[in-house]
């Protein structure tokens, strides 16, 4: 076993992952403000070298899933790593996920690099990313333990299952064989 291995077996044993499942339900109707489908589905606390952002730094991230059909406007969403604290970043104009695609957002402390970006940072050390609905409800959330740099967690599958240790992340993109090591995800 290669040291990479060693730490990779080694956070994926006092690794703490958490997912709430998917609040919106099925309905589809126009006062539904918790859209259906919409979900963490990767993050990397500590992108030392993996994805860069737009200007080509390394900052950590966090990817947004929609499992439905339509694309989906984020603009009145929130995302935040404190629960008491639910509407750090509101989101805007201009971020759609698309149906079945993915979305980036780079958490840099660096709101002036655009919309997708937040105004906080992960911690490695262990932390948990909230998504909020337009109403403020929750929709999903993932919360980790001892993440090592350039290694993520995933969902596999996307978008429903629990989360897997990767260390080949894919930012962007959907996950897969990258992803080996399983970490089922608990509730709320």
């Amino acid at each position: 076993m290669n040291s990479r291995t060693t730490s990779i077996s080694m956070m994926f044993l006092s690794a703490l992952l958490t997912a709430a499942a998917c609040a919106g339900g099925s309905d589809s109707s126009p006062n539904n403000t918790t859209p259906p489908g919409l979900h963490i589905n990767e993050v990397m606390p500590a992108n030392a070298a993996t994805c860069a952002d737009e200007v080509g730094q390394y900052d950590d991230w966090i990817e947004i899933h929609n499992s439905g059909g339509a694309d989906i406007a984020l603009k009145g969403l929130s995302v935040s790593d404190d629960p008491d604290v639910p509407f750090k970043r509101v989101l805007g104009e201009g971020l759609v996920v698309p149906a079945g695609g993915f979305l980036i957002l780079w958490a840099d402390d660096d709101t002036s690099q655009g919309e997708n970006h937040l105004p906080f940072k992960l911690s490695a050390a262990g932390e948990q990313v909230l998504l909020y609905g337009r109403d403020g409800g929750l929709v999903d959330q993932v919360a980790w333990t001892d993440a090592i740099s350039d290694v993520s967690f995933a969902r596999l599958p996307d978008g429903a299952g629990g989360f897997a240790v990767c260390g080949s992340p894919t930012c962007g993109t959907a996950n897969g064989g990258a992803c080996t090591s399983r970490v089922d995800a608990g509730g709320p």
